[in-house]
């Protein structure tokens, strides 16, 4: 995945993961790794969307030994890292659908 690294810079370039859509005359290889690239830093977001959404579900039961500023954001980059390391190994599922509907598209287009 060293090529298409160049076009985007953070995991939140929504600018640059659509530059890597943009461009369709791409040969199937460069697709799935483009595909592979997409799905997860979506699968990342969306896994520290939900993380973020389950530290808020505790945020009552948690009790003044563990309320600081500190605390809170080592459980912020915790769990960011968590979900982006999720993503990158086994995901959810994105990349495949993906794939499926890259490889339909081909068929179609031949």
């Amino acid at each position: 995945m060293a090529g298409i690294n160049n076009f985007v810079a953070t995991r939140y370039d929504f600018q640059g993961l659509s530059s890597l859509k943009a461009n369709e005359t791409k040969t199937k290889e460069e697709s799935r790794e483009i595909n592979a690239k997409v799905a997860a830093e979506f699968e990342s977001m969306f896994l520290k969307l939900v993380t973020d959404s389950m530290r808020s579900s505790i945020e009552p039961l948690k009790s003044d030994l563990l309320k600081n500023d500190a605390m809170d954001l080592f459980d912020g980059m915790f769990y960011d890292e968590v979900s982006h390391q999720i993503a990158n190994s086994q995901g959810l599922g994105l990349l495949e659908w993906l794939n499926d509907i890259s490889d339909r598209r081909e068929d179609k287009s031949s």
